[in-house]
């Protein structure tokens, strides 16, 4: 049996798909992951490694965290079944309360080098009423000889000092209307990021909620913000690509009148879809449900190249299938174009859905090319009526052009929509364009941190030194300067080891500052409580011995110092001396600049995260804009190259939808974001294809028709992005609605009649 060379390409591509599904069932059957990260939109690191690994390490020790706080009339007994509850659900690896008291005596070896600042600046009289309250207050059970003042303890109380206090042993904090909320904190077993758990969690805290209704609870913690972020991405892919899909069928039915042509004409982005699905995702490994989300935009694109196909074969039959490849080809090269710049970018998650969109592209069109002129289609009448009726939007091209009032608002416009591109734009960085959780969720997160003075904003200064002691001495220093921030307002808080573990020198000082008041004020002490001499030799002899220095290796081992194991970053290979973190709370701009006075010194550095990654973003935005600004250059010249004078046609759609898009969004007041130049470089290629064919087939009712419904099947696939509730997509969606419905508007201009005596 022998095949013919068109019939050949058919059966390789089948075979093509054929591979692309059984390799996208054996992903499925596997459990492939799908990544639910808003991060994963964010740009690769590129600063250096000392940073790079503070970053991480900060955000190792937050992900896992969450914190829950319960109020209500009854919230102490309802504590102890929410923890019932998380524990049964295996979602919680430990509570932050459940510290065993025995865990504590491996702090006694130190306690006599471990001085609560309140002791450390008192008098001699008030140690002894120190050790006096100690030994006769209520239910006293000190042992006089280990530790009569209560080093050890008052300490302790310093490190747990803040807004928590324990509440018949359980956690609370109490806001500015008096209300006390229990709180229940802890580390979520394995990654935040998994759905499965997500689901587990949320389960659990929502028959809580349905077996107390009476209760409140606030949430704080990556996971919730996870959570929600894969249910928003899951319901934008459901409404987006089932709402653009069923759209598209619908507006196609309504020309097309036969269902045997919708479905010859959903055949390729069903085809586009399933070349692009499995390839990506063993590519990266993942699949973000951002991708899927995105992806579903391809509906109105891959669409395209169908329709212009189509509508050729039924309304201009006498024309041969060879004269609509140039334009379908030019049209991909375009489409590819606009996606070619995502994948320059360092985001990884744009990577995947650019490589996902241009595989679609690919898939989708060589489906039109290889299988579309084997399979016969019948037309409907209504068809050539809808085109004709289209057709007659057709603008003349009067000499001088100035004669149709058409072009000369065409051309008021234009300028209108320069001046205030020029005048009016800004931009914007702000990394809430990546935050999609929702406002409840945020406030609730933000009171958790309020009331319990835990905030961290990314901000921190990074300290070396050439040893351990040194950096405790060295962070130490710091003190001063931030407390004076905090004083003053400029500065909710800081965290650094050092408040737990002081200088070996500050150790010393304390240590000979306990053998002082032993030597001098535990007598009289003892004296006046009635304890013996020999007790009173005992204790003496107690401090003289040898004490152990407290290290930071020794600390991070203690179940409360677990904490601050994320400020510890050590030595390394690939850094000079020993590294720790001074993290920062609520730094306003008046602190930001004090931080970065402290930080010209060479061995401390300041890093804002936000702020450095708000500076990315404007920085690729720049980059793309440019890139975008060379693609219109270089397109530009080749459509002259071919088009000659008809290359007005083809620009004119894509330049105008861009000058349209950028004055519009300039007088709704959005600032020009990095996902708004993506969504011009979209509109650029998608309106590119309307220019190609205006000037190949002007003369055609054909072509109108299929420009008409790809704008409107783009519209509806990126339109719909408008409404998501992400505001990266949102703000490509809004692009995109607004540029390609300038585009539509354009093209009737692309396409005006010329003179009778003339011709194409």
């Amino acid at each position: 049996m022998s095949f013919t060379r068109p019939t050949l390409a058919a059966l390789v591509w089948l075979a093509v798909m054929i591979g692309c599904g059984g390799a996208l069932t054996l992903l499925l059957s596997q459990g492939g992951e799908f990544d639910t990260r808003i991060t994963a939109l964010l740009p690769d690191d590129e600063r250096s490694a000392l940073i790079a690994a503070a970053d991480q390490q900060l955000s190792q020790q937050v992900e896992n965290r969450f914190v829950l706080l319960v109020g209500g009339p009854d919230a102490a007994a309802q504590v102890a079944d929410l923890k019932r509850r998380l524990q049964r659900s295996g979602m919680v690896a430990d509570f932050d309360d459940d510290i065993p008291l025995a865990s504590l005596d491996a702090l006694n070896a130190y306690r006599y080098r471990l001085l609560a600042p309140s002791l450390a600046k008192a008098d001699a009289a008030a140690w002894t009423r120190q050790a006096l309250q100690r030994l006769f207050g209520p239910g006293a059970q000190v042992d006089p000889i280990e530790d009569p003042f209560g080093l050890r303890d008052a300490w302790l109380a310093h490190r747990l000092q803040g807004p928590v206090t324990l509440v018949d042993g359980m956690p609370t904090v109490s806001d500015d209307h008096g209300q006390t909320w229990f709180a229940v904190s802890g580390r979520v077993r394995g990654s935040p990021f998994d759905m499965g758990k997500q689901q587990r969690l949320l389960a659990t805290i929502d028959a809580f909620r349905d077996a107390h209704p009476d209760t409140r609870l606030l949430r704080a913690g990556l996971i919730f913000h996870a959570a929600a972020g894969a249910m928003q991405s899951k319901r934008e892919i459901s409404t987006i690509g089932l709402g653009s899909l069923l759209g598209v069928i619908a507006m196609i039915w309504l020309t097309f009148r036969r269902w045997q042509l919708v479905g010859l004409l959903l055949i390729p982005i069903a085809c586009g879809i399933l070349f692009a699905l499995p390839l990506t995702w063993l590519a990266f490994g993942t699949l973000n449900l951002l991708t899927l989300a995105f992806g579903a935009s391809l509906i109105g694109v891959s669409v395209d190249y169908a329709l212009h196909f189509h509508c050729m074969r039924l309304l201009a039959p006498e024309q041969p299938l060879r004269r609509i490849w140039p334009g379908l080809w030019l049209g991909l090269i375009s489409s590819l174009a606009a996606y070619l710049g995502l994948l320059a970018t360092p985001m990884p998650g744009l990577r995947q859905m650019a490589t996902f969109a241009l595989l679609g592209l690919s898939g989708a069109w060589l489906t039109v090319r290889l299988w579309l002129p084997l399979l016969p289609v019948r037309g409907h009448p209504a068809t050539p009526a809808i085109a004709a009726r289209l057709d007659s939007l057709r603008v003349p091209l009067s000499q001088p052009l100035r004669r149709d009032p058409r072009w000369v608002l065409l051309g008021v416009l234009g300028i209108v929509a320069a001046a205030v591109a020029l005048t009016q734009s800004t931009t914007s960085d702000d990394l809430r364009q990546l935050n999609p959780s929702p406002p409840a969720l945020i406030q609730e997160q933000q009171q958790v941190q309020t009331l319990m003075n835990a905030s961290f904003d990314g901000s921190y200064l990074l300290v070396t030194a050439p040893d351990e002691a040194a950096l405790l001495t060295q962070l130490e220093a710091l003190n001063p300067r931030l407390n004076a921030l905090v004083e003053k307002g400029h500065l909710g808080h800081y965290r650094h080891l050092a408040q737990a573990v002081p200088a070996p020198a500050t150790q010393n000082a304390n240590l000979e500052l306990v053998r002082e008041r032993y030597r001098h004020v535990l007598p009289t002490v003892f004296q006046q409580a009635g304890l013996s001499d020999r007790l009173l030799d005992q204790a003496q002899a107690r401090v003289a011995q040898p004490v152990p220095v407290l290290k930071v290796s020794t600390w991070l081992q203690q179940p409360l110092g677990e904490r601050n194991r994320s400020l510890w970053l050590g030595t390394s290979p690939h850094w000079d001396g020993t590294a720790a973190l001074v993290a920062l709370g609520h730094a306003d701009a008046e602190a930001a600049q004090a931080l970065n006075a402290i930080a010209t010194a060479p061995d401390i550095r300041y890093h804002d995260k936000i702020a450095s990654l708000s500076s990315h973003l404007g920085q690729l935005r720049d980059t793309l804009s440019l890139w975008l600004g060379g693609a219109i250059v270089l397109l530009s010249l080749l459509f002259i190259w071919r088009y000659r004078r008809r290359a007005c046609r083809v620009l004119l759609p894509p330049l105008g939808a861009l000058l349209a898009t950028l004055a519009t969004l300039a007088l709704l007041g959005n600032g020009l974001t990095l996902f708004h130049v993506l969504g011009l470089m979209l509109v650029f290629g998608i309106s590119m294809d309307a220019g190609i064919f205006s000037a190949e087939h002007t003369q055609h009712a054909a072509s109108w028709l299929a420009i008409t419904l790809s704008c409107a099947s783009s519209i509806l696939a990126f339109g719909l992005l408008a409404f998501s509730a992400t505001p990266a997509l949102h703000a490509l969606g809004l692009t995109c609605l607004i540029g390609l419905a300038a585009t539509w508007l354009l093209v009737p201009f692309a396409r005006a009649s010329r003179p009778v005596s003339s011709s194409e």
